[in-house]
């Protein structure tokens, strides 16, 4: 199944904030609309649900959860890997102070053997790079919490040694990486979407590259974007 263009609403990602795709029918472009400016009250509610939806203890890379505040209402959207993150978001949302309602409109993907091994050779491609490794900080260690998190890759930026990421790995099914990734990784019947923000043009063509490289997928929607000066 093919992964529509996105229609970005705010970036979910550590380096990225919150951001999300939804279906497209083939229609003429409209004419663009006057940008609503957003109440201090939808602002306030916004920047609490990032913290929020930030904060999921199983949250990574291959899922997405984006919303919009529209008045005292949120509608949360994307997909997620593990369907506990679809209710363990809308419990953070209906927490928020000043939410009346929240439509919930994430969805869970289908299990399946065929994309969990596209989701991690892709994985694998993009934070094995020389260059794109810099992107993901996971977890070392599970006692040390969900932000107890090491960084990784070659020595840059003054932080000393960091271990490299072990491509032989084993993993349980159903499991993914545990930290905070830029870039993310949606796979549905073979089809992978990257979303997320990186700091070049190169990095941006380098992911894509990296993920078409993967055997036996049926495509890529690259749809990171980039934010230079992070």
């Amino acid at each position: 199944m093919r992964l529509p263009k996105s229609g970005i609403l705010s970036l979910l990602l550590v380096v990225a904030g919150i951001l999300t795709f939804t279906a497209v029918a083939q229609q003429p472009t409209p004419a663009p609309q006057p940008q609503r400016t957003p109440t201090a009250q939808e602002l306030e509610i916004a920047d609490n649900i990032r913290i929020g939806l930030q904060r999921l203890p199983y949250y990574g890379p291959f899922d997405l959860i984006g919303f919009e505040v529209h008045g005292t209402e949120v509608t949360l959207n994307g997909w997620v890997f593990q369907g506990v993150n679809r209710n363990a978001a809308q419990q953070v949302v209906q927490r928020i102070s000043g939410v009346t309602k929240v439509d919930n409109q994430i969805e869970v993907l289908p299990a399946s053997p065929s994309d969990d091994r596209i989701r991690w050779a892709v994985f694998r491609a993009i934070y094995t790079d020389d260059f794109l490794q810099r992107y993901g900080t996971p977890i070392i260690g599970m006692q040390r919490g969900r932000w107890g998190r090491r960084y990784w890759g070659p020595t840059t930026a003054g932080f000393g040694f960091r271990p490299g990421f072990n491509p032989r790995l084993r993993t349980f099914p159903g499991a993914q990486p545990v930290g905070n990734f830029a870039i993310h990784i949606i796979v549905r019947g073979g089809r992978v979407g990257l979303f997320g923000t990186v700091n070049t043009e190169a990095d941006r063509i380098r992911a894509e590259q990296a993920a078409r490289a993967v055997p036996g997928i049926l495509g890529v929607d690259n749809e990171i974007q980039v934010v230079r000066g992070e």
